[in-house]
């Protein structure tokens, strides 16, 4: 019986976030702030087509070089794209998945679909087979600096760069990862923003009344995670977790409604993004005409219909 019992639990852990993902009740809607209007965000259906499409170009760029290539699969993009920036989270999802946490202890990773060929081949065989997929150690190299940041370097002889230039366009990288450390910025002014800092002041209170001692919206998520590190691989302790997990997480989300912490941070993130030079936004209207371009490469791949 107990077996069921975990066999059960297991599964609605592992499944939760995706039976949640486009399924939230109309009552339950709430904002869901993404810095940039979610300009470097992209959703589940967006992100699988984009990965898809990718893997299609380095498969060719591969075997123009001599070399076989199987696709990699997407990996998780459902539960990914629908974490919060702010760890905000809708009583529906965390009563289906809690943080999460739980759900990707228990998944599966996907198989190398290479790892059979690689191993085939000779260490020389290997090694030229690696460098064309992620470019040579002296090969030729592309340093962004990022403002505010470190610098990026990507190698340019690469499959996987080749591939990302045909998808994306030559000037995708600089872009994406300048507007990624941007979006980054704006997060972090939202979450020091006196708007949030109180509603995240009433949430500790709320979460106290309940019994739970945290001091910030991040503690109930590294308690989990400490309570998963000390079960190892004990089943009966991960599944204690799991429950542990659900129950922390309907309280936090029903603390953050109660609070109003999502409309708080929409107005904070607002007012950060308003005080903005628009210097620091100024290829966001470039980026977003690459960005529909490339979504508009992969819906043309076959097997892909993204969602605009």
């Amino acid at each position: 019986m107990r077996s069921l019992l975990w066999l059960a639990a297991a599964a609605l852990l592992v499944a939760g976030c995706s039976q949640a993902s486009g399924h939230e009740s109309a009552a339950e809607s709430q904002p869901d702030p993404r810095p940039l209007g979610g300009a470097v965000h992209f959703t589940a259906a967006e992100s699988a087509a984009l990965h898809h499409a990718e893997e299609r170009n380095v498969q060719e760029c591969m075997e123009k070089r001599g070399f076989d290539y199987s696709l990699v699969p997407v990996g998780d993009v459902d539960r990914t794209v629908a974490a919060s920036r702010y760890g905000l989270l809708t009583q529906h999802r965390a009563a289906q998945d809690g943080y999460g946490l739980t759900a990707q202890r228990l998944a599966k990773p996907h198989a190398d679909p290479n790892a059979r060929g690689r191993a085939a081949l000779s260490e020389r065989e290997r090694r030229a087979w690696g460098e064309a997929l992620r470019g040579a150690a002296d090969g030729p190299r592309q340093e962004i600096a990022l403002p505010d940041g470190p610098t990026v370097t990507i190698p340019l002889d690469s499959c996987v760069s080749v591939a990302r230039q045909e998808l994306y366009g030559p000037d995708w990288d600089r872009q994406y990862y300048t507007l990624q450390g941007l979006s980054n910025s704006i997060a972090e002014d939202t979450l020091a923003h006196p708007l949030v800092t109180a509603a995240e002041q009433k949430w500790v209170t709320c979460m106290h009344d309940e019994g739970f001692r945290y001091q910030g919206p991040e503690d109930p998520r590294k308690a989990v995670r400490k309570q998963l590190d000390a079960a190892r691989s004990d089943s009966a302790a991960i599944l204690a977790a799991g429950e542990e997990e659900l129950r922390i997480a309907q309280r936090d989300a029903a603390c953050q409604a109660e609070v109003g912490l999502a409309e708080q941070i929409t107005r904070a993130q607002k007012q950060v993004e308003k005080a903005l030079p628009q210097a620091r936004t100024s290829m966001l209207k470039d980026f977003r005409k690459a960005r529909r371009a490339a979504l508009k490469r992969a819906a043309a791949q076959p097997g892909t219909s993204p969602s605009t």
